[in-house]
């Protein structure tokens, strides 16, 4: 097993835990456990690069342990009360996210998962969570950034889905 592999499989490790925190009051500590599971995915994509053991599920495993991280966690700030407009556009990003990966997928012939200037989108998605998680008075207009940053990588994955 690839280091990056581990870094890429603790994300889905630590979202149910994440949740939990959340749900249960402990914002502090789900911002901490947070805060390190958004640092893996930056060292995953380092660390497999550098090992040069490229493996062809890499960037779809990569791709589905930040969905798995982000969404639950969205989910359940908003449970809390905490981020009506962090859910509206994680589900509006899903809602565009879901058919252009599926075009882009069935342009290729498998799933796939490219990443075009995501780890600029990611620190934005991983910030604005965060600040939402330990409710910070700002929090919305950060939102408004990385809505901001979404659609101009959004607007990457259509050019490059018209290209392919």
């Amino acid at each position: 097993m690839r280091l990056a592999d581990i870094l890429t499989g603790s994300r889905i490790v630590a979202s149910p835990i994440a949740v939990w925190l959340i749900l249960t009051d402990q914002s502090n500590a789900a911002y901490y456990l947070f805060a390190a599971a958004a640092v893996t995915d930056l060292l995953d994509g380092y660390a497999a690069r550098r090992s040069k053991k490229l493996a062809a599920y890499g960037p779809t495993f990569d791709g589905i342990s930040d969905f798995i991280l982000v969404y639950p966690t969205i989910f359940a700030i908003a449970i809390k009360g905490h981020g009506f407009w962090l859910l509206i556009a994680g589900l509006l990003s899903i809602a565009f996210i879901i058919p252009v990966m599926g075009l882009i997928s069935k342009k290729k012939g498998a799933l796939t998962i490219p990443h075009l200037d995501t780890p600029i989108l990611a620190a934005f998605v991983y910030t604005t969570i965060m600040v939402h998680i330990i409710d910070w008075k700002y929090a919305e207009i950060l939102l408004l950034v990385g809505v901001l940053v979404t659609l101009y990588t959004g607007s990457k994955y259509i050019f490059y889905l018209r290209k392919t």
